[in-house]
Formats: C-alpha cells, sequence, structure tokens
C-alpha cells in the first residue's frame, strides 16, 4: 500500500510547521528560497505569507485585510536586517541619521532608510506600502569596524560615533532621538577618542551635553582633549534649549522617552481639564456609582486578542479544527473568558479606585495603588485562559518577554527588554504629578506607548485611567465602542504625530458626558 495522502488541513499544517521550524514564534520574516516550492505555494495561497519584495516574505494574518500594513510595520526593521544581511554582509551600515534613529529606539517606521555601503555601488529599493531603501557607497566616510555596532541586528554606527559625525540639521530635526541618546552615554572618553573623526562634531556634542544638564559628562570630554594640546569650540545643535532632563547612562532610552513625553505634553492636556467631578459624593456613593457601571463598562472595554503563528495553531488545522469562519462556537468560549477575567479585574480596580478617592487630597496615592495593584489586575483578566489551559501561570508574570505589534498603527511597542525601564519611568511619572487629570489621560496613552503585556493593554490602560480619574474626584469613566473610530485615532495622533490635544479633548468629553447626576447624588 502506498504512502495515505493527507488532507488539505494536513498539509497546511505541515507547511505551517515547516515555517515555523525556521522562524521560530518571535520572528516573522522569511526568503522564499528556505521554504520548499510546494509549501511557499501552499501559505500565499492560504494568506500565511505575503510578499514584500520579490523572494522576501512576511508571515501574515490570514483573516486581515489584503492592504493592511500591521505586519509590514511590525517586521519593518527585522525585514531590513535581513535583506542587508543577506545582500551586503558586513559592507554596510545605517547613515548617522538612521543610527541615530535605531539607537533612541524611535518607535515609527520611517518612509525612507539611508544606507551607505562600502561597494561601489548605489540603487534605491522600493518596499511595501510607499516605503523605500535607499543605498548608495559611503567612501572615505565609510566608519571603520570598531565603530559600528549591532543594534537588533541591524549595522549601525556607534552612539558616540553617530552624535559625532551627526549634521547641524539632523539635531535640529530629530531633537528628542539626540537628547535620549546623549543622555545614556557613560563614557566621556568614547567621544574624546573620535578626535581624528571630526573636531567640530566632538564641540557640538559638548555643548549638547551641556544643554541637557549633562556639564559634568562634558568637562570631561573636555579635559581629556586639553590633556593633548586640543581645544574645541562648543556650538550647541540644539534650535531651541532642551527642557527636559533625560534619563541616565544606566537605564535604556524607553525610560528617558516616557520622561520626556510626560514632560512635553502635560501642558496641553491642562488645558483640556473637565469640569465634571463627583468629589463632593461620599465614598460609598462613588462605589455604589462605580459598581453600577460595571456591566456597561465591561461591554464596551472588551477588545479583540491579537494572532500568533503558535504550536497550538499547529495542532489545531493538523486535526481540521481551524476553521474561524464556520465554527464561531471556540470565538464565543474565548469571548465568555474575556468577560469572566474582565468583571473579576474590575473588582480590583473598583476598591483600588475607591482607595484614591478616598485618598484625592494625596497626590502620591494613587501612583502607588498603581504600583501594588496593576499585575493583579493583569492576573485577574487572564486567569481564565490558564483555568482553562490557553495560557501558562507564567505568562501572568511579569511584564511581556515577547515582541508584540499594533494593527494597522506606525507605531510599534518597544522591545521586550525595555519594557521595565518604561513603567518604572512612568511610575515615577505618577509620584511626581500633582494633576489627576494629567495622570489619567498621559497615563493612559502611555501605558499603550510602552504596551508592557502581550494582550490586554487597552483594557489595562482604561482601568489605569479610571484610577487616576478617581484620584481626582472625577466619575467613572466608559469609553464607548461607538467612539472606537474617534478613541483610536487620537491615541495613533498622540503616538505618531505627537499630538495630544485630540486625545485629552477626547477623554474629557468622556468624563463631561458621564450620566451620573452630581446635584442628586451629592444630596444623597
Amino acid at each position: 500500500m502506498g504512502r495515505p495522502r493527507l488532507s488539505e488541513q494536513q498539509k497546511l499544517a505541515k507547511a505551517l510547521e515547516e515555517l515555523r521550524q525556521i522562524i521560530g514564534s518571535d520572528h516573522g520574516v522569511v526568503r522564499g528560497n528556505q521554504l520548499k516550492n510546494s509549501t511557499r505555494v501552499l501559505l500565499l495561497e492560504k494568506r500565511f505569507l505575503r510578499e514584500v519584495l520579490k523572494g522576501w516574505y512576511f508571515v501574515s494574518d490570514p483573516s486581515s485585510d489584503q492592504g493592511d500594513t500591521t505586519l509590514f510595520y511590525a517586521n519593518f526593521w527585522e525585514y531590513l536586517a535581513h535583506y542587508l544581511k543577506d545582500r551586503f554582509d558586513n559592507k554596510y551600515c545605517l547613515t548617522a541619521e538612521y543610527s541615530l534613529l535605531r539607537h533612541s529606539r524611535y518607535n515609527l517606521v520611517p518612509r525612507q532608510v539611508n544606507v551607505i555601503l562600502a561597494t561601489n555601488q548605489s540603487q534605491i529599493q522600493e518596499l511595501a506600502y510607499q516605503h523605500s531603501l535607499v543605498m548608495y557607497p559611503g567612501g572615505n566616510n565609510f566608519p571603520k569596524q570598531e565603530y559600528i555596532v549591532n543594534v537588533e541586528g541591524l549595522r549601525c554606527m556607534s552612539a558616540p560615533y553617530c552624535l559625532v559625525v551627526l549634521t547641524p540639521n539632523i539635531f535640529r530635526t530629530h531633537p528628542e532621538e539626540a537628547q535620549l541618546v546623549l543622555g545614556t552615554l557613560n563614557d566621556p572618553s568614547a567621544i574624546a577618542a573620535l578626535v581624528d573623526v571630526n573636531v567640530s562634531g566632538i564641540g557640538r556634542v559638548i555643548a549638547a551635553s551641556r544643554a541637557i544638564g549633562r556639564n559634568d559628562f562634558a568637562n570631561s570630554i573636555v579635559s581629556q582633549l586639553s590633556g593633548i594640546n586640543i581645544k574645541v569650540t562648543e556650538n550647541n545643535p540644539f534650535e531651541t534649549p532642551p527642557i527636559y532632563m533625560l534619563g541616565s547612562p544606566d537605564k535604556t532610552p524607553l525610560y528617558a522617552r516616557i520622561k520626556m513625553l510626560w514632560g512635553k505634553h502635560r501642558r496641553t492636556v491642562l488645558t483640556k481639564r473637565p469640569r465634571a467631578t463627583a468629589s463632593d459624593i461620599s465614598d460609598a456613593v462613588y462605589l455604589d456609582q462605580v459598581e453600577a457601571t460595571k456591566i456597561n463598562d465591561a461591554y464596551h472595554s472588551l477588545s479583540i486578542e491579537r494572532y500568533r503563528v503558535t504550536h497550538e495553531l499547529i495542532e489545531k488545522v493538523a486535526k481540521g479544527l481551524w476553521s474561524p469562519e464556520t465554527n464561531p462556537e471556540d470565538k464565543q468560549q474565548i469571548d465568555a473568558m474575556a468577560a469572566r477575567g474582565y468583571l473579576e479585574a474590575f473588582e480590583l480596580v473598583k476598591e483600588s479606585a475607591g482607595a484614591a478617592f478616598t485618598e484625592r487630597r494625596n497626590q502620591q496615592a494613587a501612583a502607588k495603588l498603581f504600583a501594588d495593584s496593576h499585575q493583579k489586575w493583569f492576573q485577574k483578566l487572564f486567569m481564565p485562559s490558564v483555568d482553562a489551559g490557553i495560557l501558562n501561570s507564567r505568562d501572568l508574570v511579569g511584564y511581556r518577554r515577547h515582541m508584540v505589534f499594533l494593527r494597522g498603527s506606525l507605531h510599534s511597542p518597544p522591545h521586550y527588554d525595555y519594557v521595565r525601564d518604561g513603567m518604572t519611568a512612568l511610575q515615577e511619572c505618577f509620584d511626581a504629578e500633582d494633576d489627576a487629570f494629567v495622570r489619567a489621560v498621559l497615563g493612559h496613552w502611555l501605558f499603550a506607548f510602552i504596551h508592557p503585556y502581550m494582550d490586554g493593554n487597552g483594557r489595562m490602560a482604561r482601568f489605569t485611567m479610571n484610577l487616576m480619574l478617581a484620584s481626582g474626584g472625577y466619575p467613572w469613566t466608559v469609553i464607548r465602542v461607538e467612539d472606537r473610530d474617534r478613541y483610536m485615532a487620537a491615541l495613533e495622533s498622540a503616538s505618531v504625530d505627537q499630538d495630544l490635544e485630540p486625545f485629552a479633548t477626547f477623554v474629557a468629553d468622556c468624563v463631561q458626558s458621564c450620566p451620573w447626576d452630581f446635584s442628586t447624588l451629592a444630596e444623597d
């Protein structure tokens, strides 16, 4: 007897397993010649792969629209790393500008990335969705190997070298990124040692260091150069004086970025502060009103889980059980678990909010409540999934340990290695902030910006918002599903365009539209 024929589902499961063996669970880029031709054709047909450039593919979500950019943005830098390594091996390097963006962990995908080559080649490579890669010879300006470092798979100029060769114009177009990277340098000699590379550039770095409050660092560079009889002219390259002290050398750029974003946008948020307040009602009445909001809040806040290629998916496909279009039962079970987890988490958040409402004259009370409680909220959200065997208990401990992406957004959450620093910075911002509405708006936005968990970040951000609103005597505020488009657009504007006004206005409108009758409640 011949070998039994595989069913279509079994063929697909086998193809997915081959893909998984090549890329693992954390990567999303594959070259066509890494796969058997039959595997590649089947995965393209079933939309588990999409071509970004001839011979190169992204792992895709088959349920997403053909024009969905999510996987492209999520895998953009990884794709460039694979492509450039394959074409040029170690004979390429990102330019100073784009090296700066990678060192600062800039979270937006640029329309164009510039690369210098150690070879005499020039090319503009068009990518998907109107993005491009510009490659040209570096000639004598191509850095020595000692000045090139690997940043998440991409060859970049080292941070000191990058800053020294940056043109004044880049300091003006990317002042925040320059400040972030300057704030993480811990060795003045690494700058001074570049005296043969660009003396005027060293002068800019010294002046820029002084501008962000690092006088000791700047003086050390000057001292080391004076010892070899070299004087530099200090020229501050920043167009406007930096007003933020950004982080420290022992922290990642995300720590500094969160502090910077908070300081940069708090004044805009303050101008949108709403009038509505529940501060005149008793603590007991406040909690009763929150409890009465629970079901409505749960309905509006529950969200959709993101897609991943996993062993579980492969096993389901192999057994012929993967058919979400025709088998809604599984989705309903997941929805039921999400609802159960949300309601259990809500009880914990309500308790924290009640305590914050009671302590609303203590500006740091809510910050401590957040620090002590937010991990427990998250665990309650997903404990039903652990009970059902979908997640492991370890998945609910700490922050995410994998990359995550946002559907359709130009903003990609930071690398998981930096999340803890981001959350530390957020906590410190909560501690220092004396306005509850600022804590609520910026806390929601920056929690989602950091994206500390693999799933549930939106729900957790809204819980955080309501804890902080309670600390200012504001009512529990529901963000309605009917307002989802405006809500998501406002968050995107904040993260991509650095415009907080739409989101601050949106939250203020939601607070103002709260149905609580304060005059009646106060009488009670």
